[in-house]
């Protein structure tokens, strides 16, 4: 039998784990201790599936422990020991971490696509215990991007799951609970008040039963219910209440009851017009969220205190308030910015490894042509993988991934129409198509924002040259290197005047001065959501008439050569424009 030695008391993997699930809330420290005593013992053994679950829990652990980072990496690793293993059901844990770690730095569209991948992998397993609390948290992510009506069909798809599970089943009352709950809260924002209440309720009874730690939280979303109904007395008896239970539950349901509850005082201060209370509590808001850490609470806090203080006409705080608003949403997308970065280099470099370890074994074992073919089968892979990204950044910008293949090809005319090496023309093709990759660590209310951005957001936008060219980084493949070179350069102008470093002239690598007339043209005669596509002429007269400001003159002519082939029907236009 698999056992470790624990103060005497022989216990298996599976002891240690199912310990470790039950304290986990209660006692973090010894349910890491039992879940990384499980790890240790799974390895010692040659356990795959059991190292891989140790791993889910530690990364479970971790996350829930407030340690996004130590959660991400452990996950990733519990996912591909877990496929290797072939066990579906923690592969599937696993990626629900994944993505939940992506919603609490703000990637909304990563979380996502990881918890409906990890749907996805949970069904093709016959276990079907946990498939509402995988949907619940699909729903969440909807709720958070604003879609209530996807939020709502995906969470009434998981109350039908959970009414159909198993009750005896320990986390079945927790999970139900917070479905319901979830629900309640969508339709108190939906202003479907007495709807939200019958779900609340209904929550509140089994909670009373079952899930005691969850009540003030209860107790707090119908007082709020009440207080939009204007039924404040029945509000207050509910706020009285939550704040009588709260002395007797953990820190960490202590912490999260107590924000609700200081958000919704102030609520029914606001409702007795009695402002200067409202902003008491909602200081007392933040000041519980700051302290847990809980960044989205925060934001709600800050939103509702500059609001408060403008009613009180205390004009410099709403406006430090709100500042400190922005510095908050800032540093969640320079947050959500690494983050992704970060799930691009460890997906890439886990490749990359696997790759080298097989290129060792040929040249050790092999003939060295099969080393170079393993070598061409790297770049290759490392090309396709980026291609992909940058196809999914340009998706979420103009819901086509053409414009990359256009601005690639493009490039190559023109580097061809310069006398440019064959091979490195064939390079550049490839390396343009790279060329706003760091566009997937752009928010999607900046990058699809319909009108004109702000100097603000204009600043954001920028980043994606700098952040392409750090995902592209550190590759040995001359055509991954060339396309970071591009990446990073396509905004610079021939006057210096560019982006990110302000280069001038034959200071700015050839590769950057030929991609930005590419770019530019085909974004001119594309359709965004922000602009009408322009004619090719109109097109070709701005590059023209950018030529020594913008533009390279050299490579404006070629441009000019190549748009003479590409639309001979505009031969005598631009005989007139270029003199």
């Amino acid at each position: 039998m698999q056992v470790v030695e624990n103060s005497g008391v022989t216990r298996t993997i599976r002891d240690l784990l199912d310990d470790a699930r039950a304290c986990q809330v209660t006692d973090e420290a010894a349910a890491r201790s039992m879940a990384q005593q499980a790890r240790v013992l799974a390895r010692s053994l040659n356990d795959e599936a059991g190292e891989a679950e140790a791993l889910f829990r530690l990364a479970s652990i971790a996350y829930t422990g407030g340690q996004p980072g130590d959660a991400f990496a452990l996950a990733l690793d519990a996912r591909d020991l877990a496929r290797q293993a072939g066990v579906t059901v923690i592969e599937a844990f696993a990626l629900n971490v994944i993505g939940l770690v992506h919603q609490s730095a703000g990637n909304f569209t990563e979380a996502l696509e990881y918890g409906l991948k990890a749907l996805e992998v949970y069904r093709t397993s016959k276990d079907r215990a946990a498939e509402g609390a995988l949907l619940n948290a699909i729903a969440i992510v909807h709720h958070a991007l604003g879609d209530t009506d996807r939020a709502l069909v995906t969470y009434e798809a998981a109350l039908t799951v959970s009414r159909n599970a198993d009750h005896d089943d320990a986390n079945w009352y927790v999970n139900h609970v917070y479905i319901l709950g979830n629900i309640a809260e969508v339709r108190s924002e939906r202003n479907e008040h007495l709807l939200a209440l019958s779900l609340a309720g209904e929550a509140l009874e089994i909670s009373r039963d079952h899930v005691p730690e969850y009540v003030p939280q209860l107790l707090t979303l119908l007082a709020s219910s009440y207080c939009e109904l204007r039924m404040i007395e029945q509000a207050e008896e509910y706020i009285d209440e939550a704040a009588a239970l709260l002395d007797d539950t953990s820190a960490e349901i202590e912490r999260t009851a107590l924000f609700g509850l200081s958000m919704v005082r102030g609520k029914v201060a606001l409702a007795r017009d009695d402002i200067r209370a409202a902003a008491d509590h909602y200081r007392h808001a933040l000041a519980t969220a700051e302290a847990g850490g809980d960044i989205v609470s925060k934001l709600n806090a800050l939103t509702q205190l500059a609001a408060t203080c403008k009613r009180l006409g205390e004009f410099e705080a709403a406006l430090a308030y709100q500042e400190e608003r922005f510095r908050v949403h800032e540093m969640m997308f320079s947050e959500g910015a690494d983050l992704r970065i970060k799930t691009l280099q460890v997906a890439h470099d886990t490749e990359a490894a696997r790759q080298q370890a097989e290129i060792l074994r040929l040249r050790t074992g092999e003939l060295e042509a099969l080393v170079r073919g393993r070598t061409y089968d790297l770049e290759e892979y490392q090309l396709e993988a980026f291609q992909r990204l940058a196809v999914l950044a340009e998706f979420r910008d103009t819901d086509t991934g053409e414009h990359t293949i256009r601005v690639g090809d493009l490039s190559a005319s023109i580097a061809t129409e310069l006398g440019s090496d064959r091979e490195w023309v064939s390079q550049l093709r490839l390396a343009g198509r790279l060329h706003d990759i760091g566009k997937v660590a752009v928010p999607d209310s900046i990058l699809m924002k319909p009108g004109p951005l702000t100097p603000a957001e204009f600043d954001v936008m920028k980043t994606h040259t700098t952040i392409g060219a750090e995902i592209l980084a550190g590759s040995s493949s001359p055509l991954i290197q060339l396309a970071a070179e591009v990446a990073l350069n396509h905004h610079e102008r021939w006057d210096g005047t560019g982006y990110p470093n302000g280069l001038a002239a034959e200071d700015i690598p050839l590769s950057g001065r030929i991609v930005t007339v590419a770019d530019v043209y085909d974004a001119l005669t594309s359709h965004r959501t922000y602009k009408h596509a322009w004619t090719p002429l109109e097109a070709i007269t701005y590059i023209v008439g950018a030529r020594g400001a913008q533009f390279e003159p050299q490579i404006v002519d070629a441009f000019v050569r190549v748009m003479r082939v590409d639309h001979p029907e505009l031969s005598a236009e631009l005989d007139v424009l270029v003199g």
